[in-house]
Order: C-alpha cells, then sequence, then structure tokens
C-alpha cells in the first residue's frame, strides 16, 4: 500500500493541497529537493562529501572513465558544477585526471582506489536508501511510476524555446 496525504506532515500536506494535477512537475521538484536534503543532510554527511561530488563519483563508478563534459551532458549538470566537484574530488585524493586516447586538450577522469572504495561504501547506503522509500510500492506500481516519470522526461527533453514562445502566446 503507497503513503498518502493523510501520512503527510501538515506543511508537506498543505503544499501538496496547494496546487492541482496541473502542477504535477512542481511536485516533481518539491520531491527532488526533498531527495537532495536528505542526502546531503544523512548519507553524505558522513563521507564529508558535497551532492555534486557524489554525483560525479557514482557516475565514474558505473561509467569507469569520463570527460567532465560528458558526464555534465549525461547527467543534465552545468559542466562548472561537474568540473569544480571533480577538482575537489581530485584534492582528496578520490578522483584521477588522465590522458585523453584521441585529444590531448581533454582529460578522462575516473576514481582512484580510494574513491572505487567511498562510491562503493555509498552505493550500499544509497540503495538501502532507495529500497526504503519504495517499499510498500508493487513492482507493478514502480515500473507505472518508471514510466510516467519517463515520459515526462521525455516531454521537458522535446521542449524547446520556439513551443515556450508559442504557448506563452497562446
Amino acid at each position: 500500500m503507497t503513503k498518502g496525504i493523510d501520512e503527510a506532515s501538515d506543511s508537506l500536506r498543505a503544499l501538496w493541497e496547494a496546487y492541482g494535477l496541473l502542477h504535477l512537475p512542481y511536485r516533481m521538484l518539491i520531491l527532488a529537493k526533498m531527495l537532495d536534503r536528505l542526502a546531503s543532510a544523512t548519507i553524505l554527511r558522513g563521507e564529508h562529501l558535497a551532492l555534486a561530488e557524489w554525483r560525479v563519483m557514482a557516475n565514474l563508478a558505473r561509467t569507469g572513465q569520463s570527460t567532465v563534459n560528458a558526464l555534465a551532458a549525461a547527467t543534465y549538470v552545468d559542466r562548472a558544477e561537474v568540473s569544480r566537484a571533480s577538482r575537489s574530488l581530485e584534492k582528496h585524493g578520490l578522483v584521477a585526471r588522465g590522458s585523453h586516447p584521441s585529444s590531448k586538450a581533454k582529460r578522462l577522469l575516473s576514481l582512484t582506489e580510494a574513491g572505487r572504495e567511498m562510491a562503493a561504501r555509498i552505493g550500499v547506503q544509497r540503495r538501502a536508501f532507495y529500497t526504503y522509500l519504495l517499499d510498500g510500492m508493487s513492482e507493478e506500481d514502480r515500473q507505472k511510476l518508471d514510466d510516467l516519470l519517463l515520459h515526462v522526461a521525455v516531454r521537458v527533453e522535446q521542449y524547446d524555446a520556439e513551443q515556450a514562445a508559442a504557448l506563452a502566446n497562446a
């Protein structure tokens, strides 16, 4: 059984009820902020990492190596944020920069052994957190939620400035 509005705090209930179904994207933004704050305040604090640093580490753990530009593009994060996070991780010995096979200007980022160990440790915590969040949702509900989130993500990806102008003038 999924959690409903009657289990929400008074402040979350008031915020949720203040906007109708048209504002589902706004509700997604609220939820994303809640997740970011919780991740920063709990799981990552013990490791002394910023959320942006964890995201770089998690993606390098998944890909093995990447450039700053490729990480930024793949995760829809500002390049400067990825660059700052990777420099900080490098300073702390968690990320190394290496040469790129096809470009002298580009550098490949990869996790060091200490970075891989930390990413594995945090990864276990993150999976436990995700399990907690999804507890009580059936596999069918999880798949439906995933499908619906993907639908919105595709719509966001397809939205462009011309469409924005047309909608503003409608």
